[in-house]
């Protein structure tokens, strides 16, 4: 019988090099892909698949050349148990390596817009959750929430978001203060908050990044 569960050396924190390509890609994409957003309504799988889109152009072009090790996948299913066909769950973005074990990065997205889309569901069952509860990234030590912005700033959404994860903090199994930390310059207000995740016994950093979509 085939071995189906991945190796221990899959369980593991990306390499910084890993961490910033990635991170570069989303930026690269989401400034070609910026135009594509007509509405401060423009829906959530929209605005991912503009921005995969994007990524993917920029990897058939193939410069700079580290762009040759990655894949980009628009609304992949994830492996769920109990769930097949249509009824998988999808994150919203992936960027997978070519390097031993095909490594993955995933990105869960949720709109951020004051009537309707607040924090609740970026922190809720359907956001962070989804990487707490193993449905994401469950091979993985990290991951990354998008936050697209339709109303009010950057900074008011980023304190608003680590004052819900905050207040939430048993609820998300939140480990240590939240931090921030720049990995490009594209993305000056990101931070990472770090959880424990009982059902598996593996922690995941879960980097925060805001994308300003308000026409």
């Amino acid at each position: 019988m085939k071995q189906t569960t991945p190796e221990t050396k899959y369980f593991e924190i990306y390499p910084r090099s890993y961490r910033i390509q990635v991170h570069q890609l989303i930026a690269w994409g989401f400034r070609d892909a910026r135009h594509r957003i007509c509405s401060n309504d423009e829906l959530e799988p929209s605005i991912s698949g503009f921005i995969a889109e994007a990524v993917e152009d920029r990897l058939f072009a193939g410069y700079p050349m580290w762009c040759q090790h990655y894949f980009v996948k628009d609304d992949p299913p994830q492996r769920t148990p109990g769930r097949s066909g249509i009824s998988r769950r999808r994150s919203d973005i992936t960027i997978q390596a070519n390097f031993s074990g095909r490594p993955e990065y995933v990105f869960e997205a949720k709109r951020l817009k004051r009537s309707g889309w607040g924090v609740d569901k970026y922190v809720g069952g359907e956001g962070i959750g989804r990487f707490l509860d193993g449905v994401y990234a469950a091979r993985y030590g990290e991951a990354a929430m998008l936050g697209y912005i339709q109303s009010d700033s950057q900074g008011f959404w980023q304190i608003a978001l680590k004052k819900a994860i905050d207040d939430d903090a048993s609820l998300l199994f939140l480990k240590c203060p939240q931090h921030d930390e720049k990995i490009i310059d594209d993305f000056p207000l990101e931070w990472v908050s770090e959880h424990d995740r009982p059902a598996s016994g593996r922690s995941i950093d879960i980097y925060h990044i805001l994308l300003d979509c308000e026409i």
